[in-house]
């Protein structure tokens, strides 16, 4: 089957149109954590044992939390798309099923609805199994 003529996209196909995850929102997320860090650090006492420490560590909590926001923004954009693709083929498939039995389309455009919903079905076991190709087992 041809991607050009799909009626659902795949989700688990990795396109060059997917938006990544903002930097500068992951860069904020990053700075903000470090900031916080070196600000609760300077509200301590000089003989708080950690102080220095909280100083020191408040770069790699930078780093950390940038990594962590990038992680977390990504798979909820893919999940959220996924979610979207799944609401849209259901809503077709009610609006194809809705216009075969309304009996107010001729037989050709209900043979034409027919094998659109057979794409459909095709294309989702298509999907699903480009998704188990892609899980990565590690040995």
């Amino acid at each position: 089957m041809e991607q050009e003529n799909s009626l659902v996209a795949n989700p688990s196909q990795q396109a060059s149109n997917i938006q990544q995850p903002n930097s500068t929102s992951a860069s904020i997320a990053g700075a903000g954590g470090g900031t916080l860090l070196v600000l609760l650090a300077s509200n301590l006492p000089d003989t708080y044992p950690l102080k220095s420490w909280l100083v020191i560590i408040a770069p790699s909590v930078s780093i950390v939390l940038s990594v962590f926001w990038k992680f977390i923004s990504r798979k909820s954009n893919a999940y959220f798309k996924v979610k979207k693709v799944e609401r849209s083929k259901k809503l077709l498939q009610k609006k194809i099923e809705a216009a075969l039995q309304n009996g107010i389309i001729s037989p050709e455009e209900a043979t034409i609805l027919k094998r659109k919903m057979a794409e459909i079905e095709l294309q989702s076991i298509d999907n699903l199994a480009n998704k188990i190709k892609s899980i990565d087992f590690e040995e």
